[in-house]
């Protein structure tokens, strides 16, 4: 890839330094292995991670995809709004990070084929746990294993950081998908997520792949968000998708309910957004599932 500088309007432009998408950049070719593995990253917080693997799950799950959620946030939003609590006794993804305990003993199920492996408070003291062990960056990939090819999709929400459990995360995915808040401070944030990408497949997963950028919380009649999506897509084209999410105090009411979007109001622009996402997906992964309308 080469390095240049993001077409921006001129009132943004005088930061912003990023990472173009390599010319021939195409949809990421499925491997012959079933499942597809999706890690939703982002460094920064706030910008949508937990929602979009929530409601990617529940649109992927609506067209007959049997879905695996994996939470790796010590805040544990996903599991939260999936209305999963763990009970005593109950596994987590960090014991299966750091104990050894299988995947398969872990997941709980929200409902029929959409299922959890949950995240816990105690992954606060992963980063540091991971740091002792050996074979450090590959103990997702290795918990999976067992479980990946049971699911046409499993989809991991990663902290807010580019510490080693988003290392693990990228490591065991198949595909990067990327929420980009359309905010400046958002998109000056990319190069390092995008350097992070370009080390990982120099060194733990040469076949990472990033399925898309998904344009995030964009403000109706906003002259800003329209000038940074703008930006982006000039920038990097056909890897950003179609599909725009907008902000909406729906999306916070479903979350304080324990549920997606696609539950709480289903007919709400969002939820569509969502399954129109879903739709692109299906579409640039088509040899594994194939679509389904």
């Amino acid at each position: 890839m080469e390095v240049r500088e993001i077409s921006v309007p001129a009132r943004l432009q005088q930061a912003t330094m990023g990472r173009a998408p390599r010319e021939d950049w195409a949809p990421p070719e499925p491997s012959e292995q079933m499942g597809n593995v999706i890690a939703v990253a982002n460094q920064k917080g706030g910008v949508g991670k937990s929602t979009t693997a929530l409601s990617l799950g529940h649109a992927l799950h609506e067209k007959r995809k049997k879905v695996l959620l994996v939470d790796l946030d010590s805040q544990a939003h996903l599991t939260l709004m999936s209305g999963v609590e763990l009970g005593a006794g109950d596994m987590s993804a960090y014991d299966v990070l750091m104990t050894g305990v299988m995947a398969a003993d872990a997941i709980q199920e929200i409902e029929p084929d959409l299922d959890i492996i949950p995240g816990s408070i105690q992954l606060a003291t992963g980063e540091v746990d991971l740091s002792r062990g050996s074979k450090r960056e590959y103990r997702v990939r290795e918990g999976l294993r067992a479980v990946r090819e049971i699911y046409d999709f499993t989809i991991m929400d990663c902290p807010p950081n580019l510490g080693l459990l988003t290392l693990n995360a990228l490591t065991a995915a198949d595909s990067v998908l990327i929420p980009l808040q359309l905010d400046f401070l958002a998109l000056k944030g990319m190069q390092l997520l995008l350097n992070t990408i370009s080390e990982v497949r120099a060194s733990t997963n040469q076949d990472l792949e990033l399925l898309g950028i998904l344009p995030t919380m964009a403000r109706a009649r906003s002259l800003h968000s329209a000038e940074v999506e703008e930006s982006v897509r000039e920038f990097f084209g056909d890897t950003i998708f179609k599909t725009v999410i907008k902000t909406s105090v729906r999306f916070p009411e479903a979350a304080a309910g324990f549920r997606s979007i696609l539950e709480y109001a289903p007919s709400h622009p969002g939820a569509q957004a969502y399954r129109e996402l879903a739709t692109e997906v299906l579409r640039r992964t088509p040899k594994k599932v194939g679509i389904s309308a």
